[in-house]
């Protein structure tokens, strides 16, 4: 009979190493950090670190060692700086990547906002390195936008009026400060006026402000985020320069954006309607997407509320992205696109540059949207054409025949009509003239042509491909990486995040598929 006895392992957690570790020993050998390293590997940074070469002050820390931070951070979902500086402290695969040197998180910050041209050439190597691992087709690019909420908030508004007040005010102290410094020397202080600096003269200022605008809608209301702008002056001659500048940038781009108020926080933001109907301050988010595995192909960031703008620049980036890689830039894919980049350019360029497009028609959206035709069963949408002898159906069968083509405010337009309305028993519903019903076509004939090719089966089924491809990379980007709202303010450090957020997604899609499932 054998008796086995357990025995107890000593605790030895402040026992020390008579040999420093490797890290690489407790990292299992499929942990992506190798990846991150990979891909950081194959971008040239030289540039990059010649700026800091030669300089005074302290040394700073090497570019490549900062982008395996934050290629790492996108790769586990988008951890904010200050994440990224304790996980140098913590997290054995962060300390690898740093080399055991922890750069602080405004350190990390700075590079993300300084280096635009670096962290965009990560995303060109995201693209060759899914090209080399045969995860890019170029058979079917989707394109699709989506709004996402800016640093901001509605009560951080300010107007074109109130903007004009408030450099008044501050004008008006700087002519003050002159005065003092004429009359008491170096004795003069901050020359704030004293309806600013006193609690109730500055109300009383602002009362004074509401009664004398002119503008209705200002009339009632000073704003408190503008009040609080005059409010930061008080502090200093140094925060009242630095707010004048502010106003100054505010009334350049209350200007550029044609509206009637504008976000203090972040000036380029702009007020759109998100999917769930709510109106908010919001950036538009355009991807390319390459149907084959979800790789995406072209990423950046827009304040236009629409997309009517945004097929051209996208296609645009997609055939720069992919000249990098491709010795013959591939131009015969398939391109697909919603209702919303309908326009007579955005079909036009389609055809010129000989694309084979795909762009939703107002009709066939609605139809995807199963929009029920008993609400208005006459509407144009419930109008069927017959694309082989050129002619359009009303919903009880009778056909419309072409009958001119005009062009109205430079745009042409092609009639159908019938002399037969009137002998419909329903003519009060569908003609409102009682006479008959007509027609229009509108938009160049390139714009008719997609409207007609939408219409074929086989064009549809080619087209249901985008809502599987455009669709998922933005359901990964917010429900799994969080991108509910934007951390920057800014278009400019709004699009690298952004385009940082597109090169997390497209890490893990090519990690996931080759190195994940081969290890």
């Amino acid at each position: 009979m054998v008796v086995l006895f357990m025995v107890l392992k000593d605790d030895t957690i402040n026992q020390s190493m008579l040999v420093p570790i490797d890290l690489r020993e407790l990292i299992p050998d499929d942990h992506p950090c190798y990846f991150i390293q990979n891909v950081v590997d194959q971008i040239d940074c030289s540039h990059a670190n010649r700026k800091f070469r030669g300089n005074p002050g302290e040394a700073a820390y090497p570019r490549e060692m900062l982008l395996r931070l934050v290629l790492m951070s996108v790769f586990d979902g988008g951890l904010s700086s200050r994440e990224i500086e304790r996980r140098t402290k913590t997290d054995i695969s962060y300390m690898y990547l740093a080399g055991m040197q922890r750069p602080n998180f405004r350190t990390i910050s700075r590079f993300k906002a300084d280096n635009p041209d670096l962290i965009d050439e990560a995303f060109k190597t995201t693209i060759k390195i899914a090209k080399e691992e045969d995860l890019i087709k170029i058979h079917h690019v989707s394109l699709d936008g989506t709004k996402i909420k800016a640093k901001t908030s509605m009560n951080k508004l300010t107007s074109k009026e109130q903007i004009k007040i408030m450099k008044q005010h501050l004008e008006e102290s700087n002519e003050l400060d002159e005065i003092e410094d004429e009359e008491l020397g170096d004795e003069s202080g901050n020359s704030v006026p004293e309806s600013l600096t006193q609690a109730k003269k500055f109300e009383k200022t602002i009362e004074k402000i509401n009664n004398s605008s002119k503008d209705d809608r200002n009339k009632d209301k000073f704003r408190a985020s503008s009040k609080n702008l005059l409010k930061q002056a008080e502090k200093s001659p140094e925060h009242k320069e630095k707010i004048y500048k502010k106003l100054e940038t505010l009334e350049e781009k209350i200007i550029e954006s044609k509206k009637d108020v504008i976000s203090i926080n972040d000036p380029d933001a702009r007020f759109m309607l998100n999917k769930k109907g709510k109106w908010e301050y919001d950036y538009n988010g355009q991807i390319a997407v390459d149907d084959y595995k979800g790789i995406i192909l072209a990423s950046y960031i827009t304040n236009n509320p629409t997309d009517y703008k945004e097929l051209i620049p996208l296609i645009n980036q997609v055939e720069s992205n992919l000249s990098t890689i491709y010795d013959e830039t591939p131009s015969n894919f398939q391109i697909s696109a919603d209702n919303g980049y309908s326009t007579d350019e955005n079909t036009a360029f389609l055809e010129e540059q000989g694309y084979d497009g795909y762009i939703s028609s107002r009709k066939f959206s609605r139809q995807s949207k199963k929009y029920n035709i008993l609400e208005k069963p006459f509407q144009k949408d419930n109008f069927d054409f017959n694309s082989e002898i050129g002619t359009y159906f009303c919903p009880l069968g009778q056909p419309l025949y072409r009958i001119r083509e005009y062009e109205y405010k430079n745009k042409k337009r092609i009639s159908y009509w019938t002399n037969e309305c009137k002998n419909c028993p329903v003519i009060e519903y569908c003609a409102k003239n009682g006479y008959g019903r007509t027609i229009s076509d509108y938009g160049n004939p390139s714009k008719i042509r997609m409207q007609r090719k939408m219409e074929r089966s086989e064009a549809q089924e080619i087209y249901k491909i985008r809502s599987k491809t455009a669709e998922l990379p933005f359901a990964n980007l917010k429900q799994n990486m969080k991108l509910h709202e934007f951390s920057t303010t800014g278009l400019k450090q709004v699009n690298t995040e952004f385009k940082l957020y597109t090169i997390g997604h497209n890490l893990k899609r090519i990690y996931n598929e080759k190195y994940k499932t081969n290890n």
